[in-house]
């Protein structure tokens, strides 16, 4: 699977690295042009990064929608299942460059500027953010990438639309059950950025409230298996895609 990861980064490198200079010429364009470091250009420079983020992630869905297709590459003596996998394992290692590059970032504001806005407690909330999106991102992957494997092993010239409407199917049943079973929604995407700040003097001892699965675990498991059956699912059409 490793190589297959390399294989992707070394095809997808110019693509990745003109998406990181372009992010980091706006942060630098917006570092310029602002007055000083507060919460607006703290906003703004999350939301370039999760800009790249969302490229990296459309970089991905893009490889593997050419890997499956690429007949060279059902030639490779991997596994269904290797197939499937090796784009999670190129999203986490992307998302990985963005969280590296953004603490970087945040590194030299931290040399330059004073950061007594924030909660005593930031880097632990920030922390737990950040595994929420990447659980976030690997439960949206499967089920995007189980619409895109099943619209392939289609026959008819509209597969794309039926990939859409399988994406959003998917979507909808699946937030349907949770709430039905367990009154949430989602369980990682609705609480990734679930906190309260508070003004310093209403602010409790911890400087943030953050809400993420209190004691009820079933929701993450329900949809943890929800992810593993469609796993299962790629692999099986892939496999029969292989064997065609």
């Amino acid at each position: 699977m490793l190589k297959l990861l390399k294989y992707d980064l070394r095809r997808k490198r110019e693509r990745i690295l003109v998406c990181i200079v372009i992010t980091l010429l706006i942060e630098i364009a917006m570092w310029v042009s602002s007055s000083g470091m507060n919460k607006e250009l703290l906003a703004i420079n999350l939301s370039g990064y999760a800009g790249l983020a969302v490229a990296f992630l459309f970089i991905t869905f893009s490889s593997y929608f050419r890997n499956l297709k690429s007949y060279q590459r059902r030639l490779l003596p991997v596994t269904p299942l290797q197939t499937v996998l090796s784009p999670v394992l190129l999203a986490f290692v992307l998302l990985l460059i963005v969280i590296a590059i953004g603490l970087v970032h945040a590194g030299l504001y931290q040399l330059m500027y004073p950061m007594d806005f924030l909660p005593d407690n930031i880097v632990y909330v920030s922390f737990r953010c950040l595994l929420q999106i990447m659980y976030s991102v690997f439960f949206l992957m499967t089920m995007t990438m189980f619409s895109i494997t099943a619209a392939l092993s289609l026959r008819f010239k509209r597969r794309v639309w039926a990939g859409v409407a399988l994406l959003t199917v998917l979507q909808n049943v699946t937030a349907n059950l949770e709430k039905l079973i367990f009154n949430i929604n989602y369980v990682g995407i609705d609480n990734s950025f679930t906190f309260v700040l508070y003004e310093n003097k209403l602010r409790p001892a911890s400087g943030v409230t953050i809400r993420y699965l209190d004691s009820n675990q079933w929701p993450l498991l329900f949809e943890f298996a929800i992810a593993c059956l469609l796993i299962y699912g790629m692999t099986v059409l892939v496999k029969r895609r292989i064997e065609v």
